[in-house]
This record gives structure tokens, sequence and C-alpha cells, in this order.
């Protein structure tokens, strides 16, 4: 499978203006390490009175996918401190987490979006207001370089690449300032090890015609993500989710991988976003029984205790065991299993379910059942392309793929 639902970095693209390299040259500030003052401020990363337990609440609803919960804590938080820019910017990051649990549909999210946007710009106002009274700056550069760097997410989920480099490079020159005025914000670290480690490492790998980073240093980068997982007050979670991303699908250790997950299903052994990410882990190894294992027992958990939020993925389960199957050389189950996901959801509409139709088609075929193999391309044909959905199925429906074709699919990246 090409991703999982924790890929949540700034991604860039090769198909980016000629002119790319030398605005990056011109506009760098370097992407260096933050060179922290003898004489900065190390006072602990706390908010309003009353403020940091709920934004601790918050964040555990958020990963539970529990977003009304979340956002009643964080617009209390909000009603305690209307000039601070922290409960906006955490109302940002929930329209950001509800949106990106439609990441595999195609339609129109133009509410979702003003939504995203007008609480992501009211958080960025309020900081410039601090910056301008001098007031908690530590905070102000926290807050609106958090701020940027969502954005920058936002717009490269809608391959818009310019406007996500722009408000990620804004972003780190927050963040940096921020570490450079306080290094105790730890925090901050995270968007900036992002950063550094994607920059040095996705141009390469992405074959980017125009370098927009200038750099970048993976060890670096890994160090300052490493260091908001052991220190960081508020993106601990979020540290260990892009740690499980950068060691499964870059790094390729898996042991390291692995135990990022049990550290963080440690956290909260019922969350079942977690036992996702899991899921996932093994089949970034190709651990094939590793994904069936978990998949089995993910829905065995599901079925004794259903967590709201979650069920929009449910399909990703169905399709990861498929695919398990799939490579396993056991077509039959395979095809049973893409069968329950595809009748089984309540949200036909994912592009997990397309898949579903697609990799089944795959097991047919393989199973040498042409003609049930061709009604189900045609039924991928006819949904909204996804993950090339559509090239895919148009290709199976011309020739029958191998086994080694369909595992080439299931594991590139």
């Amino acid at each position: 499978m090409k991703r999982t639902i924790f890929a949540l970095a700034l991604l860039v693209s090769g198909r980016l203006c000629a002119g790319a390299q030398d605005f990056a040259a011109a506009d760098d500030d370097g992407l260096g390490p933050a060179l922290i003052d003898i004489h900065a401020s190390t006072r602990p990363f706390v908010l309003s009175p009353g403020a940091d337990e709920r934004y601790d609440r918050a964040i555990a609803y958020m990963y539970r996918l529990e977003f009304d919960r979340a956002e009643a804590e964080v617009k209390e938080i909000v009603l305690l401190d209307p000039d601070s820019p922290a409960g906006y910017f955490a109302l940002a990051a929930l329209a950001w987490w509800r949106y990106s649990q439609d990441f595999d549909m195609q339609g129109g999210f133009k509410e979702a979006e003003e939504e995203f946007f007008d609480r992501s710009e009211k958080a960025i106002e309020l900081s410039k207001r601090m910056v301008k009274e001098r007031r908690d700056l530590d905070q102000a550069y926290f807050f609106m370089g958090s701020a940027y760097g969502l954005q920058g997410r936002w717009y490269a989920v809608q391959r818009a690449w310019w406007r996500a480099y722009t408000h990620g490079k804004k972003g780190r020159k927050y963040l940096k300032k921020c570490v450079q005025t306080n290094p105790a914000v730890y925090d901050a670290y995270l968007g900036l090890g992002i950063f550094d480690y994607y920059a040095a490492t996705l141009p390469g790998a992405l074959g980017l015609g125009a370098k927009l980073f200038a750099g970048g240093d993976r060890a670096r980068g890994m160090d300052y993500v490493r260091t908001v997982r052991d220190k960081g007050r508020f993106f601990k979670l979020e540290a260990r989710m892009f740690l499980i991303e950068i060691y499964s699908r870059h790094e390729r250790d898996f042991a390291a991988a692995f135990a990022e997950c049990s550290a963080l299903r440690a956290l909260d052994p019922g969350n079942m976003l977690f036992r996702l990410g899991e899921i996932m882990t093994h089949t970034q190894a190709q651990d094939w029984q590793g994904v069936l294992d978990e998949s089995e027992a993910f829905l065995a958990a599901w079925r004794r205790q259903p967590q709201r939020g979650i069920e929009q993925q449910l399909g990703s389960v169905y399709l990861a065991a498929g695919d398990a199957l799939i490579a396993l050389g056991r077509y039959g189950e395979a095809e049973e299993w893409l069968t329950a996901g595809i009748g089984r959801t309540g949200f036909p509409e994912k592009g997990w379910i397309t898949y579903c139709y697609l990799r089944r088609a795959q097991a047919k075929d393989l199973a040498g059942r042409r003609a049930a193999a061709l009604a189900d391309y045609e039924k991928a044909l006819e949904r909204p392309n996804f993950w090339d959905s559509v090239k895919y199925a148009r290709a199976g429906r011309k020739k029958a793929p191998d086994q080694k074709e369909v595992m080439r699919q299931m594991t590139e990246d």
C-alpha cells in the first residue's frame, strides 16, 4: 500500500515552475540548526491557567477521532484566553484532522477549507499581535510557525505545491525564532525536524527537477523529532507518528518502527487509530502474516467496542487483509475479505472501497476467473480515481496481471 493515514508530512513534487531553485537560493534563511542564544529564556512551555489540562484532553480525544468532544475542550481554551493564539491553532488542527479522515475521497471541501483557514489565520493574527506587543515571544513564534506549517500541509494535500512550499518555509522561519527565543519550547522542534528530514530525503526520492529545499539534514531532522518525542509538551504523540512514518517508509528500520508503535499503543491501549497505524507498519514491512493477524485482532476489538470516527477507515483494514492474503497466494480468502470491505462499509464513497474493487478483480484474475475479474475492473473504473486506480483498472481490463505485477502495485511508494 502506497501510504498510511499517518503520512501528514509536508510533501513536495517535481511539478514546479522552472525558477523554483533560484527562488529557494535567494529566499532561504539557512537550513542549519537553530542558533541558541546563551541568554535565551528556558521557561517551561505552559499556557494560561486551566488551558494545559484542556489541551491534553483535546489531544487525547483528537487522536481517538472524537472531534466533537475535542472541539468542546478547545473552545473552552478560547473562552479562557481569547487573545491567545493557542485555542485557535488547536481549532485549526482539529479542522485539519477532520479533513484528513477523508483524504481518500474526491469532492469539494470548500466548507472545511474555509473553517480551517479562518482558524489558522486567526492564530497567525493573534501571534503577530503578540510579537508587536513584545509579549510571550516564544509562544507567539511557536503558534505562528505551527499555523503556517499546518497551512503548508493543507496545500500539499491539494497538490498546490508552490503554496505548500512558501507556507512551510514561513513556518520553519518562525519555529526557528521560537527555539532561539526559548529552546525549552521543545514542541517547536517537530516542525523543524520534519522540514529538515524531508528536505534531505524527498528531493532525491521523488526525482525533483527543481529542488526547492536548499539542503536539509537527515540525521538532524530525526534528532529534532526524537527530541519532541522525549521532551515535548503537546506534540509527543504526533512526533511518534512521524517517527513511525520515517522509520517504516524511508529508513526501512522496522524494529524501530514497531518499537514506536508499541510505545504509542501503551499510551492509550484502547485507541483504534494507533492499532491501525501498526497494521500499516506491518504492510510497509511486507510482514503479510502480521498484517492478517493484526487486521483480525483489530476487527475483533472493533466489534466488542466500536469507536466513532475510526469507522470511516474500516475499509482500509479489509483492504490490508486482502492485500496480505493475495501476497500469501490465498486468493479465495482475499476475495472474501475484500467483498466484506465493500459490503460492510458505511462509507461506500471512500477510496479504500475503490481499491477493494480493484484488488478483488486482481484476486479473481490470479485465481483464473477472468470474466468475474472484468466486472470488478469496470466497477473500479466507474469510481473517482484514487492512487492510480483508474490506470491499474484499465491495465487489468486489457490484460490480466500476474502475481509479480500485483505485488509491485501493493508495495510501491
